[in-house]
């Protein structure tokens, strides 16, 4: 044991191995021996009878104690299973308080934490859209698994996708980056957001999904985590070969193609795929290998934006622009590849070693108001390796680990080319302009925030130490382990590229107007050079766990973590002097500087106590990183005594991260300026669309030129950059903290006959996500003037100013039953019922579109984020419901479905310019008058039936081969996609845009082959 705390005890990779613990005759030595690989594991029962396994990689096992009659027990991933000797002989099968002997299980029910189990049976049994198995989470109540626009997305609750974590055999799989966001949706993990699988599927062999209360050494989450095992190698070979394939015959037209009368482009999908395993020294050493392999033909839908539908779009635009919506093909190749090796070269040791790499190669565009002419392409790698040691004996685990990561994400183009954005002024001839603006359609090149890039790369070293029963006033687990990890941060915002410009044309009734009113370009500010940012992030974590047994009914589980990230880039960021100089600088037109006008408390803008800039300023020594601290308590007590009916519940602070592309803005966004909004006068009334109404009004110190299609090059774009104040400057709050979740959680546990309940009430609040507000003020201090804020000073000389802060909060009371019914070879049958009712709120409103909906990063409507009210989540429905079920079928057919139906979630809108009297109102929220949340009105917000069904046969040398046919979506329900919802009109509800987007897939049919043998 000595020799087990004296190594250096430092990575954020946690265990997953799991316990079995129970009672047999006191003295005794139990022996746990794996069935399929050999291993064998044991431990001594106690002078009170009581005996632990802890370590054990989930799986089946033949226990004996002593002369005991044996049992086959099954250990579920990252859970504790309890099987007890009694007599003289194993207890009879029902009897245990978590495993029945031969039966798997589908829940953890001796435990404080909200968990659900997804098994192998149901992961190769139930229908699927992807081959992500996380889409399986679902099932698990306050667990959300969308394909939306191809791209999938996980989030537990009305929480954010990014504080979801995934640990794969222990290992984090976060992205530090962008949290999990790849270039759109998340789960946490790195690229996740597109239509690729985060890990091959057929290296998957169960997880388990903690939706709150999780123990202390799982931390960099503030939402649901996954704890998945990967399959080993056995003392017998094995191997398995698969193959996946629809096309557009295969499916039926989308709500787009239908409203375009496009004919369906071809759009072949193959996935396929091959494992293998085997021993290589039987009973000592195995190995497992994978690859799988997606050829996807996305089918993307290009239509205007909300308010506006098709024909109407089409009839404002040149026919070379509006022949660009409709459906259009989005290609997309990825590569999965997994490999382990284990090693057991004495009953007390085992070595594991795996590696697993993501290669993905796809183009962004082709979506949305994006036209297929925009696309850029868009790469994903992520390479990992793992190498673990644990040793044991009867009463401690210890485990070493070494981690590797090496990720990168970016998005880039050969053939650079301007962009011409179209955005219809549907109010051009009244007094307020610019209200209600709709973004058409966007088409030409890449545009100016193409040139993305992200990695993260280093290692990771930890050391977990379990020590087992512990005799203390009851019998004691404790857990406790130390990391540190060394990970090299990259980002960068865009490329530099002046030949990727996006001009910006008016479009009103009376047609497109002639030059564009803005142009934007990506522009290197004079005297900075880096527009990219680097860093050696430092993660430090500790934990103890205390699993306390009082008796045979009462246990506690007491935790402490302790969290501490360093980032240089932040921590010992400079401000540059040229914008401290500004800060420092008189406010145009007043006798005080800039910070002392900001610092004004303003009388008619309640909630306003004014902006201490000092606050924003770094030195490079007045930051500091925080350290969290977060305890998780919890408790279960067997009603019963038998195990099968246990209450359970408790608490647990959980802290997420800030990811680093947030905390690189300060640098990014002050040196490349994607953003400088150059505008044009036009002879027509499109001079209303932008500061610049008429000729006079040309002066670089106001951003306006005179319209020369010399700018429609680079080498003419060159020439406008004169005035420094065109740029932004992005200030961090000194004293940023770590967003983080408060979980609470009561419930209670039944087992009746084969099936498992579960009934929950949770209520999760979380805090301090990072919000960008608007800085500039008037003179006057003063946030808004006739009803806008667009017209506020900026840093004198330097370009508008974005405070970030700490302040985002959603919170969500969560009721939520749960039924398995798990498969068995006798019954040939499995069921899940999974129903939440969520009550959540949110206050990161949609905040730069008035029209827009969900949540946003950037709030500009008020001064400050606590002016912001709670209102009903975008992010989660009321009402979910969640069935599954599988059935062996005759003539070795089988056949499974799943059933999906929920609410809709709300929509926000922010009403402003609706004041008589306003001379100047825009339509990004200046004079707001109130927001709301509102849902529409339809009774289901999504509803889908899957099937599946398959016939097995027998093939030469006694492999199994199979045939399969999914069928997503039986009835062609259309579900729109609560994205692109919108309200058509002051007061009105909000409606769905019908001829646009859909979440999930429509009717499809999917035709599956496969051998295993």
């Amino acid at each position: 044991m000595a020799a087990a705390l004296s190594v250096p005890s430092m990575g954020w990779a946690q265990t997953s191995g799991s316990t079995l613990r129970g009672t047999a005759p006191a003295g005794v030595t139990v022996i746990a021996t794996d069935a399929n690989t050999g291993a064998v594991r044991q431990a001594k029962a106690s002078a009170d009878g009581t005996y632990v396994i802890a370590g054990l990689p989930s799986g089946t096992y033949h226990v004996t104690a002593g002369d005991n009659e044996a049992a086959d027990v099954s250990v579920a991933v990252a859970s504790v299973a309890v099987y007890d000797f009694g007599n003289g002989k194993a207890a009879e099968p029902g009897t245990t308080t978590i495993t029945v002997t031969g039966r798997r299980p589908s829940v953890e029910m001796r435990s404080s934490q909200v968990n659900q189990l997804v098994s192998l049976h149901d992961i190769q049994a139930l229908p699927q859209t992807t081959r992500n198995f996380m889409e399986f989470a679902d099932t698990v109540p306050g667990v959300q698994f969308t394909v939306n626009d191809h791209k999938t997305s996980l989030r537990g609750g009305a929480q954010l996708s990014s504080a979801v974590n995934v640990y794969i055999d222990g290992v984090s799989q976060k992205d530090f980056v962008q949290g999990g966001s790849g270039f759109a949706g998340s789960a946490g993990v790195n690229g996740d957001g597109d239509a690729g699988n985060p890990f091959p599927q057929l290296a998957i062999g169960e997880y388990k999904v903690v939706t709150s209360n999780y123990s202390a050494e799982y931390g960099d989450a503030a939402s649901a985590i996954i704890i998945a095992q990967t399959k080993s190698g056995g003392n017998k070979f094995h191997g398995e070969i698969f193959g996946t394939y629809t096309n557009e015959n295969l499916r039926a037209e989308t709500p787009s193609e239908k409203a375009s009368d496009s004919k369906k482009g071809r759009a072949p999908n193959q996935e396929y795929g091959l494992a293998f395993s085997g021993p290589i020294i039987k009973d000592r050493m195995h190995f497992f290998v994978t690859w799988e392999h997606k050829d996807l033909s996305n089918q993307g839908d290009v239509y205007p934006g909300a308010g506006v539908s098709l024909s109407e779009a089409q009839a404002l635009l040149p026919a070379d622009v509006s022949s660009q919506y409709g459906p259009v093909t989005n290609p997309f190749t990825e590569d999965l590849y997994f490999g382990k090796l284990d090693f057991e070269p004495t009953p007390n040791d085992r070595i594991e070693a795996s590696f697993n790499y993501r290669l993905e190669d796809m183009y962004t565009g082709g979506s949305g108001q994006s036209a297929k002419s925009t696309e850029a392409p868009y790469t994903n790698n992520v390479k990992r390796s793992d190498i673990r040691w644990q040793h044991s004996n009867d009463t401690w685990v210890n485990e070493l680990r070494l981690s590797y990561q090496d990720t990168l994400a970016s998005t880039s183009t050969t053939t650079a080319a301007p962009q011409f954005d179209y955005t219809y002024y549907p109010n051009a001839d009244t007094s307020n302009p610019t209200a209600g603006a709709i973004a058409l359609i966007n088409v030409g090149g890449p545009g100016s925030g193409v040139g993305a890039v992200s990695s993260q790369k280093g290692f990771t070293l930890a050391d977990n130490l379990t020590f087992s029963n512990i005799e203390a006033a009851g019998n004691h687990t404790i857990k406790l382990g130390f990391s540190y990890g060394t990970i090299d941060l990259f980002t960068q915002d865009g490329s530099s590229d002046k030949s990727n410009a996006t001009y910006y044309y008016a479009v009103t009734a009376d047609g497109v107007a002639d030059t564009p009113y803005l142009v934007q370009y990506p522009n290197i500010v004079p005297g900075y050079t880096d527009t990219s940012v680097s860093t050696t992030d430092k993660q430090f974590s500790a934990y103890i766990q205390d699993d306390w047994q009082i008796n045979d009914r009462l246990e506690l589980n007491l935790g402490l973590r302790w969290d501490r990230e360093e980032v240089p880039a932040y921590l010992n960021y400079v401000t540059p002097d040229d914008v401290v100089t500004g800060i420092n600088s008189l406010f145009p037109g007043t006798s005080l500087t800039y910070k002392q006008v900001l610092a004004l408390q303003i009388s008619d803008e309640p909630g306003s106590p004014g902006i201490n800039l000092d606050n924003y300023i770094s030195t490079g020594s007045n930051r500091k990183a925080p350290n969290n601290f977060a305890p998780r308590l919890g408790f279960s007590y067997d009603l019963t005594g038998d195990g099968r009916r246990v209450l359970f519940g408790g608490y647990g602070r959980s802290y997420n991260r800030n990811v680093f592309r947030t905390l690189a803005l300060e640098t990014t966004k002050v040196a490349l300026n994607n953003n400088p909004q150059i505008y044009f006068p036009s002879a027509t009334n499109q001079d209303a669309f932008g500061p610049c109404f008429t000729a006079a009004d040309v002066n670089p110190a106001n951003h306006c030129y005179a319209w020369d299609p010399i700018y429609l090059t680079p080498e003419g774009l060159a020439t406008l950059e004169t005035d420094a104040s065109s740029h932004e400057v992005d200030l961090l709050n000194n004293n940023l903290k770590t967003p983080y979740s408060d979980q609470f959680s009561l419930g209670i546990r039944n087992t009746l006959g084969e099936w498992n309940t579960q009934a929950t009430l949770s209520y999760i609040k979380s805090y301090d996500t990072i919000i960008g507000r608007l800085g500039n003020r008037y003179s006057d201090g003063s946030y808004f003037q006739n009803g806008s804020q667009w017209g506020a000073q900026g840093v004198p000389g330097v370009g508008g100013l974005i405070l970030w802060d700490n302040g985002g909060r959603d919170e969500n009371l969560q009721f939520s039953l749960a039924a398995q019914k798990p498969y068995t070879k006798e019954s040939g049958w499995s069921m899940t019922v999974s129903y939440t009712y969520s009550d959540a709120k949110q206050n990161n409103v949609a905040g730069i579109n008035p029209y827009s909906v969900g949540y946003n990063q950037y709030l500009f409507d008020y001064p400050n984020i606590s002016d912001y009210p709670m209102l009903d989540s975008t992010a989660v429905s009321k009402h979910r419901l969640v069935m599954t079920y599988t059935r062996d079928l005759p003539w070795g057919m089988s056949m499974a479905a799943k059933m999906t139906l929920s609410t809709p979630t709300s929509a926000m809108q922010i009403y402003g310019c609706q004041e008589s009297g306003v001379s100047v109102c825009n339509s990004y929220g200046g004079s707001v008058q109130t927001i709301i949340s509102e849902r529409p009105k339809d009774t289901l917000g999504y509803k889908d039936i899957d099937l599946q069904i398959s016939k097995n046969f027998k093939l030469p040398s006694g492999a199994d081969g199979y045939v399969r046919v999914d069928v997503l979506n039986v009835f062609n329900w259309v579900n729109y996609d609560p994205n692109s919802v919108y309200f058509p009109s002051y007061g009105a509800a909000p409606v769905y845009t019908k001829d646009g987007p859909i979440v999930g897939s429509p009717f499809t049919v999917k035709l599956s082959t496969g051998a295993k043998f």
